[in-house]
């Protein structure tokens, strides 16, 4: 899954993938984001003026980052001049504000790459049909990310990006996928569409439900209702905006998530901002460890997770694990949530 990134980022820096590695490899990211924020972000340069980055326990002491930092002076954040941002991503929150979001070519080339090989790591390759259930959107946008990635493994997408669900079902049995991508939510409804006890689809080989960008949380029951009415595999992507869309992916064993430690650094704290250790259940921190154009460092997400290290049951023993349990924002879920069927 995310580990065949994992080992082609660590492969750049001529590591072996080994847990000890992996750890060298992200403490050398934090060190090079923090002094490269100091230098050229105008919000972080005096935040950070002076800080020191010896270990993940020093790391840990600086100052978290919040989402009204960002919506109140997003430029501040830029690290690059305007003329090198290719695409600017504005987020809504649940109270009405924006936050922009900003990428330079490369890096959205990097956000391509690493969805590519997810892709092949579940089986994607040269011909396999990808539907992408996403809203219309401009170029590089969400669903235009994903179709790179597949035509990046020879794959062969479309984009299944009508107004109502009706003519979204009748897209996917045009198209006849063998994975189907497409928005957490409107993968639910889709999933509520289905007549109860159809058959699944004798072409459909996995779903990929993405949720993350928009803070309704994608609960166990809403997983296990699509799992089960579609009858075949579901790979599970979480992502935010902030730090580039792939923040952890699922595997075949389901449950826990596989954290993209060559892109992200994942943490969770108390209410009063103190480290929690494995198992425990707090906010989570997130700290872009690739991003040139806006890095963002202990970025404080809303959402209530707990962290688990290596060891999961699929054969994955180099990637620290992440369970998203709710949403401090909100107590709702997709199961509650009012359709709206608009780009993230």
């Amino acid at each position: 899954m995310i580990t065949t990134w994992i080992e082609k980022m660590l492969a750049t820096k001529n590591l072996t993938p080994t847990r000890e590695n992996l750890d060298e490899f992200v403490l050398d990211r934090m060190r090079y984001t923090v002094s490269y924020c100091a230098e050229s972000s105008n919000f972080y340069r005096d935040l950070l003026k002076g800080s020191g980055i010896g270990s993940i326990t020093d790391f840990k002491r600086l100052p978290m980052t919040c989402a009204d930092d960002i919506i109140e002076k997003p430029n501040y954040f830029l690290c690059i001049s305007q003329s090198e941002i290719l695409r600017s991503y504005v987020v809504d929150t649940l109270d009405g504000k924006s936050k922009q979001i900003s990428f330079s070519l490369s890096e959205l080339e990097h956000i391509v790459s690493a969805i590519a090989t997810f892709f092949r790591s579940i089986g994607i390759t040269g011909g396999t049909k990808v539907g992408i259930l996403f809203p219309p959107e401009y170029e590089w946008g969400i669903p235009d990310l994903l179709v790179r990635a597949a035509k990046e493994c020879g794959a062969d997408p479309g984009l299944i990006d009508q107004n109502d669900m009706d003519s979204q079902m009748s897209a996917i049995e045009s198209i006849q996928p063998e994975l189907l991508v497409g928005s957490a939510q409107q993968l639910f409804f889709l999933t509520a569409l289905r007549e109860k006890g159809a058959k699944t689809p004798p072409y459909l080989k996995g779903i990929v439900p993405c949720h993350g960008c928009v803070p309704y949380l994608f609960s166990e029951k809403a997983k296990r209702m699509v799992k089960e009415s579609w009858g075949t595999k579901l790979y599970e992507h979480f992502g935010i905006t902030e730090m580039g869309f792939n923040v952890a992916m699922g595997c075949d064993e389901g449950g826990w998530l596989h954290i993209n430690e060559a892109d992200v650094y994942a943490e969770t704290v108390d209410p009063a901002g103190a480290p929690l250790g494995e198992g425990e259940e707090g906010e989570l921190l997130l700290t872009s460890l690739s991003a040139k154009s806006m890095p963002i460092i202990r970025y404080r997400t809303g959402y209530l997770a707990s962290m688990a290290e290596p060891g999961c049951s699929c054969g994955d023993s180099l990637t620290r694990r992440l369970k998203i349990r709710s949403y401090l924002g909100s107590d709702e879920d997709l199961l509650s949530r009012p359709l709206v069927f608009r780009p993230f």
